[in-house]
């Protein structure tokens, strides 16, 4: 259910003492752990601090584990370094994480970590930033080998449970967290899924990146009206269900958990990577038919021709992978190719 009290107003207090959207001040002139003790008083009792911090390298954002003198296991993301090129859909990552979780909050999912504290101008660390629950686990994209059949049928029906859980949030309106919170979302699917995906067209184009502009925008129009199907603003995360976003218990080999939510907007469910190649147990797990409809079909083409585009720009505003441009840059010219075939629906 849209809980528009969660996402109407940038000064946020959620039921509960340990979860908070803040504005608040603190000296710059403090040193780090004084400043991240201020922090931690607004969660905790004074005794406890901060008894180790470690950062965590190769994110957009910046990543801090800190261990407390009680146990506790917290993850610090911050805003994207000073300097650091972003996508459009990138600008508002943070946010819409934050705003992620804290709709999620109520649901008290052991997968989903649990938000303690937002704060969007970062007075007292420099920058904006949340704080969340650390997840442990070792990501499926490093562990596919050592998982059998059988457990991987578990994950995967676990996955797809999960997306049907975050499914089950709606909104009144289509487009991004931040878009409907503001009342500024979009009536049509058609038109909110239009615009995201010109937005990274563009990112390509200001990159000056060679891609088949004119072929990608034709095929959207022409096959825009299988997206009116959609009518309902579900909550989804386009992310979800990447092997590097999906953490195993390295003994029992079982879903612990799933981090980064930075995707997440209201629209249609299926446009969660999960859904691209799903199998059985996926499809089992969230309570969708094994078949897909003609328009379906087309849909996931369409996600799955986004995504692409993304993938390959964001080659170009990061360290450039030769290798996985390569791969993206053949998927994509198949995608569109099968895009190509379908009738006009």
């Amino acid at each position: 259910m849209y809980r528009s009290n969660v996402s109407t107003h940038p000064l946020v207090s959620l039921n509960g003492p340990k979860m908070h959207f803040t504005n608040g001040t603190c000296s710059p002139e403090t040193d780090d752990h004084q400043r991240l003790d201020a922090v931690l008083s607004l969660l905790f009792p004074s005794t406890v601090g901060v008894q180790s911090s470690q950062n965590i390298l190769g994110h957009v954002h910046s990543l801090r584990l800190l261990t407390l003198s009680n146990g506790v296991r917290l993850l610090l993301k911050g805003s994207p370094f000073p300097g650091t090129p972003l996508l459009r859909q990138e600008r508002h990552l943070l946010e819409t994480e934050a705003r992620f979780l804290a709709l999620l909050g109520q649901s008290a999912n052991p997968c989903i970590p649990q938000l303690y504290h937002y704060n969007p101008q970062g007075r007292v660390l420099g920058s904006s930033y949340l704080i969340r629950h650390y997840v442990k686990g070792t990501a499926l994209s490093e562990m596919e080998s050592q998982v059998t059949a059988r457990q991987r049928n578990d994950i995967d029906s676990h996955l797809g449970f999960l997306s049907s859980t975050i499914g089950q949030n709606v909104a009144p309106a289509f487009g991004t967290l931040q878009q409907v919170a503001a009342g500024a979302g979009k009536r049509s699917w058609r038109e909110s899924f239009c615009v995201l995906f010109e937005g990274v067209l563009r990112d390509a184009e200001d990159m000056f990146i060679h891609l088949p502009y004119a072929e990608i925008r034709h095929e959207l129009v022409r096959l825009a009206s299988a997206l009116d199907e959609v009518t309902l603003p579900r909550l989804v995360v386009a992310g979800f269900g990447r092997p590097s976003h999906v953490l195993l218990d390295e003994t029992s080999k079982q879903l612990s958990g799933v981090v980064d939510f930075s995707s997440a907007f209201w629209g249609d469910t299926l446009m969660a990577e999960l859904f691209e190649n799903p199998s059985i147990a996926v499809l089992e797990g969230a309570g969708m038919p094994l078949t897909r409809t003609e328009r379906e079909d087309v849909r996931l083409l369409m996600y799955a021709c986004y995504r692409l585009v993304t993938q390959i720009t964001i080659q170009y505003y990061r360290t450039r992978d030769e290798t996985k441009e390569f791969d993206a840059r053949r998927r994509l010219m198949s995608t569109i190719a099968r895009m190509v075939a379908f009738e006009t629906v």
